[in-house]
């Protein structure tokens, strides 16, 4: 068991595992683990498998093959209306501030999840996208409407014959301020480009990844890989309108949520 120091400033991204299984009694105190997590109203809940066919039918969301075990993370309205429909009342609630708590929940949950993971010699790996694939997420899991897919996560013990190293961060005086906000000049923006960028580059994490975001076709591509960075590939990812051929905002409108 790692001092939770260790397993906070050295916890990487894992992208392949062993074929290790994942017991039921390990599972059950990562779990347990992650609904002790603070909320607003336990607006979390979790759908995880192990069946490899299931998890075929997310490739389209990057899920790894050598994974043990998928989780979705989910904001969880309907449970939570069916605990006000039985004290008699009507949820009239703000869909809006309701997402947004539930991305609180959901969002603390994972982060003890992750913690809990790591402090049993587990790695894993989120996966972003899932909110734009919530129809297949939906489909595959049976799930109800009001009930809506945050992120999802793969997880595994790390195979030890892929080293994966620590990603740098924003240096803290730029990310944390003391008693009000700093708006940050154009130094100090350069510099928290370099602090993430001699990182990426140096570890080649583009290069091993082929990680590269095409440019819009209007546009010609100059940086090679030996200086594609981090602050490139964030800035393409915003280049596009959207990540799938509708808006989140949309997707979320087809689960059952209200936002005008």
């Amino acid at each position: 068991m790692k001092n939770i120091f260790s397993i906070m400033h050295d916890r990487r991204s894992i992208r392949k595992f062993t074929d290790k299984e994942v017991t039921k009694e390990v599972l059950v105190q990562i779990l347990t683990a992650g609904f002790r997590a603070p909320f607003a109203a336990q607006l979390c809940s979790i759908v995880y498998t192990s069946d490899k066919e299931k998890m075929k039918k997310f490739k389209g969301i990057g899920v790894y093959p050598t994974t043990q075990i998928l989780m979705i993370f989910f904001i969880d309205y309907d449970r939570m209306e069916k605990i006000i429909r039985a004290r008699g009342y009507e949820n009239i609630f703000d869909d809006s501030m309701s997402l947004w708590l539930g991305i609180q929940d959901a969002t603390l949950v994972i982060e003890n999840v992750i913690l809990a993971a790591e402090a049993l010699g587990l790695g894993s790996v989120l996966l972003g996208v899932v909110p734009q694939r919530a129809d297949m997420v939906s489909d595959v899991f049976k799930v109800p409407q009001r009930v809506f897919p945050v992120v999802g996560l793969c997880l595994g013990y790390p195979d030890p014959s892929v080293e994966t190293e620590i990603r740098p961060r924003y240096p803290l005086k730029y990310s944390a301020f003391e008693d009000e906000y700093k708006v940050l000049d154009e130094i100090e923006i350069k510099e928290c480009m370099k602090s993430m960028d001699e990182g990426y580059i140096t570890q080649g994490y583009y290069i091993k990844n082929k990680a590269k975001i095409p440019l819009p076709k209007d546009k010609v591509d100059t940086i090679d890989y030996d200086k594609y960075s981090w602050s490139e590939h964030i800035s393409r990812k915003h280049l596009r309108e959207r990540w799938g051929d509708e808006t989140l905002i949309n997707i979320i409108r087809k689960h059952g949520f209200k936002n005008e």
